[in-house]
């Protein structure tokens, strides 16, 4: 009996110390989990506000709600684009979703558009769900020139 306890509350505080975030693990998806990373030192080039236009608009949707745990109680907000030198659109704005308790959270995303205008794809970088998550991705976001999300 007292070994069942034990193990009943080394499971408990294991499962405290897990974060019940409003979305799954994120990882890079094939092909761009295969391309080396940027050497070190390689600083993040700020970019020139843009709008987004609807298929971006879309893909940015449909890139989040792929990573969110219950996607019909997701909202987006403060959607802030910018575009760097090379061509490439870094997004960033904020996501409302139900967490695994039923509690919502608010937290800030960064992803990059790929693709042609038809073939268009929004590749979710990060979403900031614990404090040390939150703060990587608000950095990422100001770096590349976006100063809105919190």
């Amino acid at each position: 009996m007292r070994d069942g306890l034990a193990a009943i509350a080394a499971c408990a505080a294991l499962m405290a110390c897990t974060p019940n975030s409003a979305h799954w693990p994120i990882f890079l998806p094939p092909p761009y989990n295969t391309w080396p990373p940027a050497p070190p030192g390689t600083s993040i080039e700020p970019g020139r506000p843009v709008g987004l236009n609807g298929s971006q608009q879309e893909a940015v949707v449909t890139g989040v709600l792929k990573w969110m745990k219950e996607p019909a109680s997701v909202q987006l907000r403060g959607i802030e684009a910018v575009q760097n030198s090379r061509g490439r659109v870094i997004v960033c704005g904020e996501v409302n979703g139900r967490n695994s308790a039923g509690n919502v959270t608010i937290s800030p995303f960064v992803g990059v558009l790929m693709g042609p205008d038809g073939e268009i794809d929004f590749v979710v970088v990060g979403i900031g769900s614990s404090d040390r998550e939150r703060v990587e991705v608000i950095a990422l976001c100001r770096a590349s020139g976006i100063y809105g999300v919190q």
